[in-house]
């Protein structure tokens, strides 16, 4: 398993937790207010880190691409971070799940990647897995996405798509750290601007020790760090295997939400993500067989 691939494994187990980070967080805090203490947090470290590589901006006509970027990622964000408030952590973990489907789908109409035969049956056998999660067996059982809270995070789904397939060029021609610095600062600017007219700065002082935690690991580890190494992951394998890599996201949020914020699990979830599991293995042998 290459570099590349366990940057990738790495990155979507920390979103995975992330999730439960949010739902932390919004106890406190509103989602602008969220996303805005995340890259406050996370913007410095990424700068340090270029300084110390001491690697340059040189974007030129990419400009504009990073720009359109950071747009969706804005949206995306924005748009998540309220579905969570709205539904549970583990619920938003299986529905990002159906991100790589998205993902695979756009790729290969945008960019003309292949798909091999065995990522089309590795991603059909978990998107299987995911609605049996989602349905809880109940295959005809739509209510999982009855909430706004459920349609707003199915939404951020396919904005991540999206951003994905946008950066996948740039990450290659240029360091993926810089990309991950020059994307996220105008998201950090806007929403910097938006809470500069709605948020009371005073009660960040006052937050609990939980939610202080669950910032800096969102900024640090969730942010900082994973996404720059997604941009690398993204550059060395493309736009559709790493999203494969997203179907272990809600195995990872399931994991931490179950027992910290006592969210339900019973058999259906424990054979979804068996399901889940098999399929991102059976993606991975992609052409080689």
């Amino acid at each position: 398993m290459g570099i590349a691939r366990i940057l990738l494994l790495f990155t979507v187990i920390v979103w995975g937790w992330t999730f439960v980070a949010t739902k932390i967080c919004l106890a406190y805090i509103s989602p602008i207010e969220l996303l805005g203490m995340r890259l406050i947090i996370a913007e410095p470290i990424l700068l340090l880190l270029i300084f110390l590589k001491k690697l340059r901006f040189q974007f030129g006509a990419k400009t504009g691409q990073l720009l359109l970027a950071s747009l969706i990622l804005i949206i995306h964000f924005i748009m998540q971070i309220t579905g969570i408030k709205y539904t549970s952590a583990t619920n938003t973990g299986w529905i990002i799940s159906m991100t790589p489907l998205v993902t695979a789908l756009l790729a290969y109409l945008i960019l003309k990647e292949k798909i091999s035969k065995w990522a089309i049956a590795g991603i059909l056998i978990a998107t299987l897995g995911i609605i049996l999660l989602m349905s809880k067996g109940k295959f005809s059982d739509l209510k999982w996405l009855s909430s706004i809270g459920d349609w707003l995070v199915l939404a951020s789904a396919h904005t991540w798509a999206i951003y994905t397939i946008i950066t996948r060029d740039i990450s290659r021609s240029h360091d993926p750290l810089t990309v991950a610095f020059a994307v996220l600062l105008p998201v950090l600017l806007m929403t910097l601007l938006i809470m500069g007219f709605t948020s009371d700065w005073s009660k960040f002082l006052n937050l609990p020790l939980e939610a202080v935690i669950s910032l800096l690991f969102m900024g640090i580890c969730a942010t900082a760090l994973a996404y720059w190494f997604w941009q690398f992951g993204i550059a060395r394998v493309g736009a559709t295997e790493a999203g494969v890599f997203l179907y272990l996201e809600p195995i990872a949020t399931t994991a931490l939400a179950v027992p910290y914020l006592h969210e339900s699990f019973g058999i259906f979830t424990a054979l979804g993500g068996v399901m889940v599991l098999l399929g991102v293995w059976i993606a991975q042998r992609r052409s080689a067989i």
